[in-house]
């Protein structure tokens, strides 16, 4: 049985590839269009202005709106994963740009409507946030995305770190150099909200405090920080500080905030 099964391995084998190269054919020849189509589907990302092919193609704008807040991607390409294609969840390394905002990862596009983002990085101003933030905000965002998923509109997972480097925020009018910070961030399903472990890198601020962010609206705030005496005489942090923080001894405080 051995040899007569053996006789058909060969043949089996071209068989395979034959189908393979008329894939990857079919894909180079399919629009761009089409892809665009498909990766819209069910879920709220927008593309316009798109040529080149399903396998390798960009749209001269895109964006994305996650609870009810639009968010601009700018100009973003695509390079297709042909094999991903065979589980009916298609896979793309897509770059996403937008003056000083770049996107890079792996987005896949599920029948369910669902988008998930993996290994990705993203660059972009602090002013990306500032309709979140209730004070003018200057720097730069850096994250790490180990994934991201959404279904429809909604957030359903989220696991990565963020940093923001080179941090001022403006109060009264005078900006004030904060330093740089970094933090942990999960999504909490129960909550339906942005978690995150916030800390300190650099700077004059010692900072330990978790964030959460609902998707309903609001930021909550609690941890506790400490001001280098230096910084504290340079924003007059006595005369003010307690007034919205809960003082402990020295430069130190509790923090316990929602806005």
């Amino acid at each position: 049985m051995w040899d007569t099964l053996s006789k058909f391995i060969p043949p089996l084998r071209w068989v395979l590839l034959l189908l393979v190269l008329t894939l990857v054919f079919a894909i180079t020849q399919i629009p761009a269009s089409w892809a665009a189509y498909f990766m819209t589907q069910g879920n709220t990302l927008a593309l316009s202005g798109v040529t080149g092919t399903a396998w390798s193609g960009q749209a001269r704008m895109s964006s994305i709106e996650i609870d009810n807040q639009h968010y601009s991607l700018g100009e973003l390409q695509w390079q297709l994963k042909p094999l991903t294609l065979l589980s009916l969840r298609p896979c793309a390394d897509v770059d996403a740009r937008l003056e000083a905002q770049q996107i890079e990862g792996r987005a896949c596009a599920g029948l369910n409507g669902r988008l998930t983002v993996t290994d990705a990085s993203i660059d972009a101003p602090a002013s990306l946030v500032q309709a979140g933030v209730p004070v003018p905000v200057q720097g730069q965002l850096s994250a790490n995305l180990q994934t991201l998923s959404m279904k429809g509109q909604s957030l359903s997972e989220l696991r990565g770190n963020l940093s923001w480097t080179n941090a001022r925020v403006q109060v009264e009018g005078t900006w004030a150099t904060l330093g740089s910070f970094a933090a942990e961030a999960t999504y909490d399903p129960e909550a339906d909200a942005l978690v995150a472990d916030v800390f300190d890198l650099d700077g004059p601020i010692d900072l330990d405090a978790e964030v959460r962010l609902p998707l309903a609206g609001g930021i909550f705030v609690e941890g506790e920080l400490e001001l280098t005496g230096a910084f504290s005489d340079q924003i007059q942090a006595r005369d003010w500080l307690p007034m919205v923080l809960d003082h402990q001894s020295g430069n130190r405080y509790k923090v316990d905030l929602q806005f």
